[in-house]
């Protein structure tokens, strides 16, 4: 069985008798770490919590030991459940690997065996290991993908979140709090939890989040990007300045400034063959980031196909200069910053 949304994890906790293998991971640890706590709780009732639920840090533990506590019996009677977190399948020895395939091949009765990815990645694309896990828990359990939320439903999150914190928050500033934080939701709960101990109580204001809250990488490379657009020369550099005095890697603000035009350059293509944001969000992995999309649509009808290439061209020149000459990095992004500016506003007889 695949669950890949919450709307079907939460109708099979309502629903349907638990299975005898789950295997949680996607994007969002803070999703995986909720529906795991939630899977214990359908599993095992919390008075007999102590007796009947083990969990284990993979980094911690040997499979031998988890296989152990799976076969063991259940004095007080009902289900016994088994977390393991944070599993990393290619670091397991051959006879780890050996027994832990003959585990996911059969279970003992009444058993729930919850295996939590919270930070270790389920790359099935490159581990045969992985691979052959996910078969096996989909033929006998769960497969729980938790990628994430859309942008409204994260911002209803910041707002729950600030009200059981005794606070309130407009949806203005839930949007403005993951435009500065990104949307990872461990990392914006985190945030709210600051912003509410700030505050005490009453309704959190824009100030607040702007002084406390931590601008993410991305965020700060988009106002960069912005200035680049707004024929903001002078503020862009130092925009770019600003980042590297805060310890901002070269090649990472490089990435981000990439990922910001490659949208530009998608929506442009779009736009002219007829096509919408939503088409673009279908096709490239823009979930929980719709966002980007909608900006990029914006701007990009204020340049030409032609010229957006050439920035695309121009950031994969400076990627390759920066991995491969001893220049000054940051000096390879303050030519690369001027050279994007001349690209998008240069009149096209000086290009």
């Amino acid at each position: 069985m695949r669950l890949e949304t919450e709307q079907e994890l939460l109708r099979h906790l309502k629903e349907d008798a638990c299975l005898p293998v789950y295997l949680l991971h996607g994007q969002q640890s803070y999703l995986v770490r909720l529906y795991a706590k939630k899977l214990r709780e359908k599993a095992v009732p919390s008075s007999l919590a102590d007796l009947n639920f083990t969990s284990f840090e993979a980094s911690r533990t040997g499979i031998d030991e988890v296989s152990d506590a799976l076969e063991s019996v259940s004095f007080s009677g009902g289900t016994r459940c088994v977390q393991l977190t944070d599993l990393d399948a290619d670091k397991l020895s051959a006879s780890e690997w050996s027994k832990l395939k003959e585990r996911l091949a059969s279970f003992p009765q009444d058993t729930v065996f919850i295996i939590s990815q919270q930070n270790v990645p389920v790359d099935a694309k490159k581990s045969a290991r992985w691979r052959e896990i996910l078969k096996a828990v989909e033929k006998s359990g769960a497969l729980v993908v938790l990628d994430g939320r859309s942008r409204r439903e994260t911002a209803r999150f910041l707002a729950a979140l600030c009200q059981k914190n005794g606070c309130t928050i407009s949806p203005a500033l839930c949007e403005s709090l993951i435009d500065r934080c990104g949307d990872d939701m461990m990392v914006l709960g985190q945030e709210i939890q600051k912003l509410c101990a700030y505050q005490g109580e009453g309704e959190i204001s824009a100030d607040a989040v702007e002084k406390l809250s931590i601008r993410q990488l991305d965020a700060n490379v988009f106002d960069l990007a912005r200035r680049i657009l707004a024929k903001n020369l002078s503020g862009a550099l130092e925009n770019l300045q600003e980042l590297f005095d805060m310890g901002s890697e070269p090649v990472a603000v490089l990435g981000a400034l990439n990922a910001s035009f490659i949208d530009l350059y998608r929506c442009k293509i779009a736009r002219e063959q007829g096509l919408s944001a939503a088409d673009v969000t279908g096709a490239f992995p823009y979930k929980g980031k719709e966002f980007r999309v909608r900006n990029a649509m914006r701007d990009a009808d204020r340049f030409s196909r032609q010229r957006l290439a050439r920035c695309v061209f121009l950031l994969a020149d400076t990627d390759y200069q920066l991995k491969s000459s001893r220049s000054d990095a940051q000096i390879l992004m303050q030519e690369a910053v001027t050279r994007l500016f001349l690209a998008l506003h240069q009149q096209e007889g000086s290009l």
